[in-house]
């Protein structure tokens, strides 16, 4: 069960669009499910709810903010160039303390009853709950049909302003409601999310960011676009200068991050789309690390066991300086023979991670702006890199690669998919069963992308070795 966290002001408006049609027209028999004495006596549970209900449930979570007249804010943030990090440029009104509670489409529905107890669970470990009732917060669980990708979920809504006029704490949050979550898989039989599991994950993108991408008619969002050109240079490169040129190649953005209190000594860099930006015009920056934290910085100069490190910290102090433009295309290097040797050798030791890089290039190439098969690949190995179980199994199962007669993408490609079923049918299939059904399904579609190139060449012989026979005037 995955919980989403986000901090509002406007506690009528959140609960009118929960008990709306949605964006899209996907919600549908929005319904409270749990909430307050006050809220369900209010508006019975289980009944579909419409904007007059809305209105009722806003009103009664507002009422003791409006009796006390307390103020609930959080800090806005913007990045500083020059100070190297995020500074305070204000407040914002952040009453409404918001989470949805997911689940994957895979595990089916939840009766209204189960995601009754689970939402009471959930707000009584959070710490909204006081048992004497003064320090309690309001709050509300609606559901509302499945999300645009199939998921049962529900939101929950609390107001920050206690029923005695104090603030709820909700320090920390962010973790607590992950650790909340993991205790509730648990009591409630819920497919434990795997990734919490191995204790270590790739990020997944926010809804603004999706919203960002399909408003700028882009694929996938800028998290995922960058995850997937990072690796694509990684699979190309044989030092850590070399990779930060690389992702110039790739029409990435690259800026350095220095040590707090310098202008020269490099502890990391960060990464852009050119065409992403936010509502100022200024580019979106990422932190590798918070993309995927294989990518962060101290791994990149492990992976290359610190070569060419000297050499990428003078490239990035020069975009600094320089504020070195990006291209307005994107290259893809190619796999040169004695790259592609190092990549299936397992000279590295890192078989998802390799894996997860190889799938990234693959379809940087044949999949460009049109991401499929090939990246849903790389993003499944990347979650398996994270579980340290599957890397050693993986070096150690590599057939040599300077057995195989190939030296090009064709020959990565077909090491690269026997690589994967080993590992699905392996170790990977029992520590993460969600990844190994995941990445069978998508290697046999890997696989024909292999096989029918060369489906294609025996057709193309033989229709010319016919013309050949009848040129010189045989029959067929």
């Amino acid at each position: 069960m995955m919980p989403n966290v986000v901090r509002g002001g406007r506690m009528k408006g959140l609960v009118a669009y929960l008990a709306g049609p949605g964006r899209s027209n996907e919600h549908t028999n929005p319904m409270v499910v749990a909430g307050d004495d006050r809220v369900t006596f209010a508006v019975e549970p289980g009944r579909a709810l419409n904007n007059d209900d809305a209105m009722t449930i806003g009103s009664i979570m507002d009422q003791p903010r409006d009796a006390y007249g307390t103020e609930v804010t959080v800090p806005t943030k913007a990045w500083d160039d020059e100070k190297q990090s995020y500074i305070k440029t204000g407040d914002k009104d952040a009453h409404v303390w918001h989470c949805s509670l997911s689940l994957r489409k895979e595990e089916g529905k939840l009766a209204p009853e189960q995601w009754k107890a689970i939402a009471e669970d959930f707000v009584d470990r959070m710490g909204f709950i006081d048992p004497d009732g003064a320090k309690s917060s309001r709050w509300v669980a609606i559901h509302h049909g499945d999300s645009k990708n199939g998921n049962d979920h529900i939101h929950i809504a609390v107001q920050m302003v206690r029923e005695d006029g104090t603030k709820a704490n909700a320090y920390g949050d962010f973790k607590k409601a992950q650790k909340v979550c993991s205790q509730l898989e648990q009591k409630h039989g819920l497919e434990v999310l795997e990734s919490r599991n191995q204790e270590r994950s790739i990020s997944a993108d926010k809804p603004a960011e999706r919203a960002n991408a399909k408003q700028q008619g882009r694929p996938m969002s800028a998290r995922y676009e960058l995850r997937r050109r990072l690796r694509t240079a990684l699979a190309t490169s044989g030092s850590a200068d070399e990779y930060i040129a690389r992702l110039t190649d790739l029409n990435v953005k690259v800026a350095p991050s220095f040590e707090r209190g310098s202008m020269t000594a490099v502890r990391g860099y960060k990464v852009a789309l050119p065409d992403v930006q936010d509502s100022n015009g200024k580019s979106i920056w990422y932190a590798p690390s918070k993309l995927d934290a294989t990518l962060g910085w101290p791994h990149v100069r492990q992976r290359f066991g610190d070569v060419g490190v000297t050499a990428a910290q003078d490239r990035l102090r020069s975009m600094h300086t320089s504020q070195t433009r990006t291209q307005d295309m994107v290259v893809v290097q190619k796999f040169d023979p004695a790259m592609a040797q190092r990549l299936m050798s397992g000279k590295w030791g890192t078989g998802p991670d390799t894996l997860s890089n190889i799938y990234a290039r693959l379809s940087m190439q044949l999949e460009q702006d049109k991401p499929g098969t090939f990246w849903k690949l790389s993003e499944d190995f990347a979650r398996a890199a994270q579980g340290r179980g599957n890397a050693k199994y993986a070096v150690r199962k590599m057939p040599r690669f300077a057995a195989q007669q190939g030296r090009g993408w064709m020959a990565v490609l077909q090491q690269a998919n026997r690589m994967s079923r080993a590992m699905a049918t392996g170790p990977m299939s029992a520590a993460r069963p969600q990844l190994a059904h995941s990445v069978s399904g998508l290697v046999v579609a890997a696989s024909r992308t292999a096989v029918e190139p060369t489906r294609r060449q025996g057709r193309t012989q033989r229709i010319q070795q016919r013309q050949a026979r009848n040129d010189r005037g045989y029959d067929r």
